[in-house]
């Protein structure tokens, strides 16, 4: 498969319609994709104790919007939090940015932050950006597999076989999906992979706990790694890029459900 080229980024970016973000002459408006995933991400330098404090707050609501306790749609107030967690308005707000910039959150001039709503528009747009960065990471990457590519890949596979935590299993599954990545040397789709899977973890949690129940099944990591092994480059890119496509079509069906109950 040949490198991403510019008119290849703005078939796929056209689809992007959040994006404001207009790029300098002869770059992709898939920048302004990697600019918007990474708003809110960056956090200065704090004590201990209020980093701590931001940390505890940002994972508390975390888990509050995961089990449904605070719903999608739904504000989050900075001066009421500050007051339900004891809090200056300082750690609240850089919890805030933190679920902003791993996307549980949005944030909209004068009306502030809100539970982000997942709906099937969003689920097809992230598809098609994921397949069209995976065929393009994974025909450059398979042939580069090493020992220690198929090695880290069985550790994954081990952990994933043990884990019966969901946020433990979206981590390995990332992991997997970085670690399959990583050897096509492309570092600018790499990026942007990252920041895709990264800015998504709600969606990866919510298939990973809607479709497996919290505990991911391994045969499909098991047979892509043994195609890798054969040197069946197609047919190992073929296997990843139907797995995710049933995920989402799985996960599509149950937003409606959801939406129509």
């Amino acid at each position: 498969m040949p490198y991403l080229c510019v008119s290849e980024f703005d078939n796929i970016a056209a689809k992007v319609n959040t994006i404001s973000f207009t790029p300098p002459p002869g770059n992709s408006k898939f920048v302004g994709y990697f600019l918007f995933m990474n708003k809110g991400r960056d956090m200065g330098s704090k004590e201990k104790k209020s980093v701590t404090l931001t940390n505890q707050i940002a994972e508390i609501l975390k888990d509050e919007i995961n089990y449904g306790k605070i719903k999608p749609g739904e504000a989050l107030i900075e001066r009421q939090l500050a007051e339900r967690f004891s809090a200056s308005n300082i750690p609240v707000r850089e919890a805030l940015r933190i679920l902003e910039g791993k996307g549980f959150i949005v944030h909209r001039k004068f009306s502030g932050y809100t539970v982000r709503e997942i709906n099937p528009e969003e689920m097809v747009e992230l598809y098609d950006i994921s397949q069209f960065l995976s065929s393009q990471l994974l025909s450059k990457g398979i042939p580069r597999y090493t020992e220690l590519t198929y090695h880290r890949f069985r550790s994954l596979i081990e952990a994933m076989t043990k884990s019966t935590d969901t946020d433990k299993s979206v981590s390995l599954l990332i992991d997997f999906a970085e670690t399959a990545y990583a050897p096509a040397g492309l570092d600018y789709s790499m990026e942007l992979a990252k920041q895709l899977l990264h800015r998504n973890i709600p969606i990866i949690q919510g298939m990973v706990e809607r479709i497996y129940g919290g505990k991911i099944p391994t045969d499909f990591h098991r047979k892509f790694m043994e195609l890798c092994q054969k040197k069946e480059t197609q047919k190992a890119t073929q296997c990843w890029l139907e797995e995710f496509e049933k995920m989402t079509k799985s996960f599509v069906t149950i937003i409606n459900q959801l939406k129509n109950e």
